[in-house]
């Protein structure tokens, strides 16, 4: 009998497991709305496949299947998965870290080829910020319904708030991050299939890299954005190098009650004055979680629309 109370504390411990083992990795789909808390999900552990660098890379991130797509045998997955990953850049010591979605089958067919959406997070967050705010399981409910087309979304981190031109953050996507997606994902890579967004001080980074580096991006998205310092003024002269056929689409929203709310509407009267169509989009809101989550499902299908792909 001097034995039981541990037999007992054993069992307990066991079962324990067993449950936590049945639930780790599970995703659920969440419905952003304005007033719920965020269901928080797991994250995959970082793909060791990933972490290799651009200058020499490995080959494609490994992906398996038990059940290879056909005619007879489409798609039975619901949900796709986010996997972080780390890039070194060799020309620095620096790296850059994010988390990349990628759709439900993702892999299945090896000739399947998709767009991708670059999502920049907002001043004192991270790369978590879009997943958090549930974009991944938005993709993939309006995948499912047909809304939208499967695609990968790439959420990087910027680790540093410093000022140009000692920010390397843009030219690190450009040069290093952008080429090391498209040779180890299967994407369609082509500036029409592929955008460019991002939410707050994200959505200046967007609006910079997307039109200085127009040949990349089809779409670029600017989500209660205020741009960077000067920008505002520069933007007439990055036009003027742009030809009038790659003039990207253009998607500026705000919150009605967003403290930024009068330098985005001096962005969009600036692309008025200048001959610039874009799509604008004033709702009620603030400067806050609430606001960008009960909008994922119009980013995601305005960004898919340029790319108009099944």
């Amino acid at each position: 009998m001097k034995y039981s109370w541990l037999a007992g504390w054993l069992f307990i411990l066991v079962l324990s497991a067993c449950v936590r083992g049945e639930t780790i990795g599970k995703q659920k789909p969440v419905t952003p709305t304005s007033s719920s808390e965020q269901t928080t999900k797991d994250v995959l552990p970082t793909n060791n496949a990933l972490e290799h660098p651009l200058k020499d890379p490995t080959g494609t991130p490994e992906i398996t299947s038990a059940t290879p797509i056909s005619e007879e045998n489409p798609c039975r997955e619901e949900w796709g998965s986010v996997q972080q990953f780390t890039l070194q850049i060799f020309r620095t010591e620096d790296k850059i870290r994010g988390r990349i979605y990628t759709p439900p089958c993702y892999g299945m067919d090896p000739d399947q080829v998709y767009p991708t959406l670059y999502l920049f997070h907002g001043a004192t967050s991270a790369d978590q910020q879009w997943d958090d705010l549930g974009v991944d399981e938005r993709a993939d409910q309006l995948i499912s319904q047909g809304e939208i087309s499967p695609l990968i979304i790439i959420m990087p981190e910027e680790k540093s708030w410093i000022s140009f031109p000692e920010n390397p953050f843009g030219d690190y996507i450009v040069k290093d991050l952008i080429p090391w997606v498209d040779k180890n994902y299967q994407t369609l890579a082509d500036r029409k299939y592929r955008a460019i967004g991002g939410l707050s001080r994200g959505g200046n980074w967007a609006v910079r890299i997307g039109f200085l580096h127009w040949g990349l991006f089809g779409s670029v998205g600017a989500h209660s954005t205020p741009l960077f310092i000067g920008d505002l003024e520069r933007i007439p002269g990055w036009f003027e190098v742009i030809p009038e056929s790659k003039i990207p689409r253009i998607y500026l929203d705000i919150g009605v009650d967003d403290n930024d709310r009068d330098d985005a509407e001096a962005f969009g009267s600036l692309l008025s004055e200048l001959g610039i169509a874009y799509s604008w989009n004033l709702s009620p809101g603030l400067h806050e979680k609430s606001y960008w989550q009960s909008h994922l499902d119009e980013y995601l299908i305005w960004y898919s629309t340029g790319w108009g792909v099944e």
